[in-house]
């Protein structure tokens, strides 16, 4: 898979005027986009549709957790979007993401619906005071992908350092989408669990999420078509 087939830019912006002016700078550089809670609710879920008529490809990225109908209506209404990729927490447990399972089946769906495993955004420390457990963040990482991939969904969002030991326990067809990916050349922000583009497609790595080494940089373009060529030079 090429590195324009990899990358997915981070759209997070208040305005479709930063969408706009994004999009149009980075041109046929990137193809795919995510569109987070930010984005969308501010612009109404206009985001997904100016993509689309682009032929852009969206990661629809609202994590959805709720009890096992509201989860499915939300996730019908992503697949009527007919986005590329969309997410739900795996924390809504293996009933909830295997009935979504058959819902995409039984609507004939193209979009893949992956399952958010522990947040890039937290340490070891942080997982293990929020859940009151001993568990190491790892070991929870890999539960949730493996019920995932007994419930039939796609695959999930990890960080790429987890990106090879999942695709081990889940297989190689089992797909990752991994944040907290930032160039050596960059600044790491709030993201904790982090690699670099190449360190993370050579790990297992599907598809990167990249937001502010890109949408921050001082040329976009310039800085998509180097994470793109590093990308290159290890596949």
């Amino acid at each position: 898979m090429k590195a324009r087939k990899r990358v997915i830019t981070a759209l997070d912006y208040k305005s479709m005027d930063e969408v706009k002016n994004l999009v149009t700078l980075l041109g046929d550089e990137i193809e795919y986009y995510k569109a987070g809670l930010e984005i969308f609710l501010n612009t109404g879920g206009e985001v997904v549709d100016y993509l689309h008529s682009l032929n852009k490809k969206v990661f629809l990225d609202l994590k959805f957790h709720d009890i096992n109908n509201t989860t499915k209506m939300a996730c019908e209404f992503a697949a009527r979007k007919g986005v590329f990729i969309f997410n739900i927490h795996a924390s809504c447990g293996m009933e909830t993401m295997s009935e979504n399972t058959k819902m995409l089946k039984d609507m004939n769906s193209k979009s893949l619906c992956i399952a958010v495993t522990v947040l890039t955004s937290m340490t070891e420390k942080k997982m293990q005071e929020t859940f009151m457990t001993n568990v190491s963040l790892n070991d929870m990482v890999m539960n949730m992908a493996e019920l995932t991939g007994k419930s039939g969904l796609h695959g999930v969002v990890c960080s790429a350092l987890e990106a090879a030991q999942v695709k081990e326990k889940c297989g190689s067809d089992f797909v990752t989408v991994c944040p907290g990916v930032r160039p050596a050349w960059s600044v790491s922000d709030d993201q904790k669990r982090i690699m670099t583009p190449a360190e993370a497609v050579k790990n297992g790595a599907d598809y990167l999420v990249i937001g502010r080494p890109i949408t921050k940089a001082d040329d976009p373009r310039k800085a998509a078509v180097r994470i793109l060529e590093e990308i290159e030079a290890v596949l």
